[in-house]
């Protein structure tokens, strides 16, 4: 009879390195926080060594469904159903179902599907909640007892996640639109109480101060990721008495909304506005003229949150998870100087039947 073969473990990778179980253990989880030497010597080791999770075999012996949950607000944009296909295929890998649902941004249907999940017995959800500060959807996560990685969120703070830093691709699309001499640069996106528009805003002011342009609330709304609030503060801010002449759109779904509005006012992109989209879409790509936008790594975002979920269903006692996303502009043709229209606009901004503009000319 053949001897059977040891199961290589996470502790027989992190000997072969010369490193602890937790260094071995952030290096399986793309921790930042790791050198690349190390990260060298721990990927060679399991190389050597053939090292692979045992999932499956943990799933037996926990009875445990081999399901996951997915929840988003929803899945009308591109870039959304691209989360829930790299987190499906993280899931695939090992033989895992996934359930998708949309929260609308709803803070009771949240808390509903939280506890329907929970009666399913789902192995974990990966989640972007629609607030950081709710108490009862915070107390709802908390005695869950679930594994949770939260999709660009950073509360409750122990919780593994995948983050996003909006900060530099704001800060890159202001500095981009002031090269181009924009000086009454305007910003729409979502609720105030979540990492995205925190870090937006941030990038924002960040933005302006390096410009040594002063910060007006006027220019800035916040309120919701819709594409309702979009259409409604892109238009309110076209018809302010000193319009701006440049708007970053920042969020997903805030897009067209925003592209709405500008062509219901009549006016041309980007002769009479320049536009930023917050994140890259077929839309933005393909739109005439095609749209600068800021861009980060979707499917990477989805992929990491899948895997980060797993790591922790494996291993209830990892080191907190938490990797973050850079940003970066991608320059289209969606910016130009400011128009003498916009440059000269100080009355309502509000052009008559006959002379208006196709976004689409």
């Amino acid at each position: 009879m053949s001897k059977q073969t040891k199961r290589v473990t996470i502790k027989d990778v992190a000997i072969a390195a010369s490193v602890g179980l937790g260094t071995a253990s952030r290096v399986l989880n793309n921790s930042p926080h790791v050198s690349e030497s190390v990260r060298h010597r721990v990927f060679a080791a399991i190389k050597d060594l053939n090292y692979r999770p045992d999932l499956v075999a943990r799933s037996m012996r926990a009875r445990t469904s081999k399901t996951l949950a997915f929840v988003v607000r929803d899945f009308t944009g591109s870039t959304l159903s691209a989360l829930a296909d790299a987190v499906q295929k993280e899931a695939d890998d090992i033989d895992f179902s996934l359930y998708v649902a949309s929260s609308y941004h709803d803070l009771k249907r949240e808390i509903a599907l939280i506890q329907s999940f929970k009666a399913r017995r789902v192995d974990g959800i990966v989640m972007a909640t629609s607030s950081e500060t709710d108490k009862l959807l915070l107390h709802e996560i908390a005695s869950s007892g679930l594994p949770f990685v939260l999709l660009d969120r950073e509360v409750p703070a122990d919780l593994d996640s995948v983050l996003v830093e909006h900060a530099r691709g704001v800060a890159l699309a202001v500095q981009h639109l002031v090269e181009l001499g924009h000086e009454r640069i305007a910003m729409v996106t979502g609720e105030a109480d979540v990492h995205p528009t925190r870090n937006r805003i941030q990038g924002y002011r960040d933005g302006l101060t390096a410009a040594g342009i002063p910060f007006s609330s006027r220019y800035c709304r916040y309120g919701s990721f819709s594409v309702d609030y979009a259409y409604e503060q892109v238009k309110a801010l076209l018809r302010l008495k000193r319009p701006p002449t440049a708007i970053i759109a920042g969020g997903t779904a805030l897009l067209p909304g925003a592209l709405g509005a500008i062509q219901e006012l009549g006016l041309h992109i980007p002769r009479d506005v320049s536009l930023i989209g917050g994140a890259d879409s077929d839309l933005a790509r393909y739109m005439t003229p095609p749209l600068t936008v800021i861009r980060w790594d979707h499917e990477g975002l989805g992929r990491v949150a899948g895997r980060f979920l797993l790591n922790r269903w494996s291993d209830p006692r990892l080191p907190q998870q938490r990797h973050i996303f850079g940003t970066s502009l991608i320059v289209r043709a969606s910016c130009a100087a400011p128009s003498t229209y916009n440059v000269q606009c100080d009355t309502q901004c509000r052009p008559s039947e006959d002379t208006r503009r196709a976004v689409f000319t």
